[in-house]
């Protein structure tokens, strides 16, 4: 049966239709606003990124606070010291594809043995200067503090359950070591590998399976970076000692410390980690070197090795943050263990004998201020510690990663890497830095041949970048001088009555001053008349004698 329905009846349906609601094509913002959504909620889509790869939100206001501290470190003009003898030492050992035994760079010191602890570092710094320039140190340099504060952040925020501990311990480091920072030399990696240590031992799993491999591996290299692997083997030693102490101290049996797991773990490791540091190019003498040069005669005079005192920053900081701790602690419920106190302690009395011990002191300062100064906070506010995990989210981890880059992308070896541009060697270098000083020596090649008195912190740069028939009398390695020519060089700095004798005694045709440290010795030159002023400038001048010997 066919059923015939007339087009009009269509039409006038579908009129009806649209006109049921004549306020539908009016609908107000509000309704708009309550009808229900067509995307679906983007906090309730499903993170598939795996546990790990999760970080929190607040985990930002830490990757903000390191970044703009590895920037400001990043554009911090290379100091003009240290940096340049270790360069010297490193180009040796590519040039000669061995670490020699014997000082191989100074005239006067042929012959002198060389245990050369950072000869790795070394290798590193001058294979770095020679294929990207002074920018990759510079950045290389910033990379290793950052990644430092990243390890004592860490440390505090998970002892202390809050992020503003990880923020309170990073201040902390920072503030205290700051001046240790400014120069680039192998120890700032050993300070790095140290920092890992501490974190180690104040974990509460420390003796893992990877513990056992780890700890070992990583000393064998320490030993090859920097000396300061035997502080690394203190901080085990005190770590192991103040367990035992506390168990005594709690079950007061000395039968119950011996027998107590973590410390007998805690002392296997370290003699594993000390036998792992013999693997180095000078074996077992490596430890005699060790202890011999804090006794070396020629680092007394050296200001960085002078007692900490209150008349320096380091030291007025230093006091001002060991009052703040003991106030916190006597306001902190959390409990002081020995295997804790016991290493602070005893870095702090290192850092008063010598200043430049505060290296080790500072990140366990870190992390007992920013530790024990929430749980204070806590305490005086009346609020307890979240016991829930924090929740990560794989967004916050790209976000922290994408904030990494930016701040790569900055540094001057961020730009030379992404956009090829290099930045002008003199921008990168301290102001301190004879820069004019060795474009007026390679200008010339009538210098002298023999010794050359130069200052002592301008002598690894005069040797990297000046003439090679240059050979000052000194540089920096101080333990390495002969401690007769290391006193020689010392009183020629003040000008005594006797410069003249001195010089003659080493053949000395070719004297650098600096005006700033050297005015007696400059204003006698300047009155000789054996000696005629080659150059002069806001930092240095040249002196030649009229006979040369």
């Amino acid at each position: 049966m066919t059923s015939i329905i007339d087009k009009s009846e269509i039409a006038g349906s579908a009129d009806s239709l649209t006109t049921a609601n004549p306020q539908a094509d009016t609908l107000s913002d509000t309704d708009l606003a309550s009808q229900p959504s067509a995307l679906p909620d983007a906090s309730a889509l499903e993170d598939k990124t795996p546990e790990w790869f999760r970080m929190s939100g607040s985990s930002l206001l830490l990757t903000v606070t390191i970044g703009l501290i590895f920037l400001k470190l990043a554009f911090q003009p290379l100091w003009h010291t240290d940096l340049w003898d270790h360069i010297n030492y490193g180009r040796h050992i590519l040039a000669t594809g061995s670490v020699s035994q014997t000082e191989p760079l100074l005239e006067l010191n042929k012959g002198v043995p060389m245990v050369n602890f950072p000869w790795l570092v070394q290798l590193g710094m001058a294979w770095t200067y020679q294929h990207s320039g002074l920018a990759a140190l510079q950045f290389a340099a910033a990379l290793c503090v950052a990644l430092m504060m990243g390890l004592v952040t860490w440390r505090a925020s998970a002892r202390g359950g809050s992020v503003y501990a990880g923020l309170l311990a990073i201040a902390v480091f920072y503030m205290l070591n700051r001046f240790q920072f400014m120069v680039v030399r192998p120890q700032i990696v050993g300070l790095l590998f140290y920092v890992l240590t501490v974190t180690w031992t104040l974990s509460k799993h420390r003796h893992t399976r990877l513990s056992w491999i780890g700890m070992p591996l990583m000393f064998a290299l320490w030993a090859n970076c920097h000396g300061s692997f035997s502080i690394g083997l203190t901080l085990m030693a005190l770590t192991g000692a103040g367990r035992f102490l506390d168990v005594w101290y709690r079950s007061r049996s000395l039968r119950m410390a011996f027998l107590d797991r973590q410390f007998d773990r805690t002392f296997l490791l370290t003699q594993l980690c000390a036998t792992a540091v013999l693997l180095n190019p000078a074996g077992l003498a490596i430890y005699h070197e060790v202890l011999q040069i804090s006794g070396n005669p020629n680092i007394s005079s050296m200001f960085e090795w002078a007692p900490l005192t209150l008349r320096s920053i380091q030291g007025q900081w230093a006091a001002g943050m060991t009052l703040l701790l003991i106030v916190i602690t006597r306001l902190s419920p959390r409990r002081i263990r020995l295997s804790e106190a016991l290493p602070l302690i005893t870095m702090g009395l290192l850092a008063l004998w010598s200043s430049r011990m505060i290296n080790w002191w500072a990140p366990l300062m870190g992390i007992a201020i920013g530790v024990h100064g929430v749980a204070a906070a806590r305490s005086l506010l009346h609020k307890h510690r979240r016991t829930e995990p924090v929740v990560g989210r794989g967004l916050w981890t790209v976000i922290n990663l994408g904030m990494c880059w930016l701040f790569f992308a900055f540094t001057h070896f961020g730009v030379q890497t992404v956009h090829g541009r290099t930045v002008d060697p003199a921008r990168l270098v301290s102001e301190q830095t004879p820069v004019h000083l060795v474009d007026y020596l390679n200008s010339r090649n009538d210098w002298p041949e023999g010794i050359a008195m130069v200052p002592a912190d301008w002598a690894g740069f005069v040797m990297n970048a000046g003439p090679a028939s240059i050979h000052p009398m000194v540089n920096l390695h101080v333990h390495l001088i002969p401690q007769e020519v290391w006193e020689d060089y010392e009183r020629l700095t003040h000008g005594p009555g006797d410069w003249d004798a001195i010089l003659d005694q080493y053949g000395i045709n070719l004297v650098i001053v600096d005006k700033n440290e050297q005015p007696r010795l400059l204003r006698k030159l300047g009155e000789s008349e054996d000696w005629i002023p080659r150059y002069n400038d806001h930092q240095a001048v040249v002196f030649t004698r009229k006979q040369p010997i």
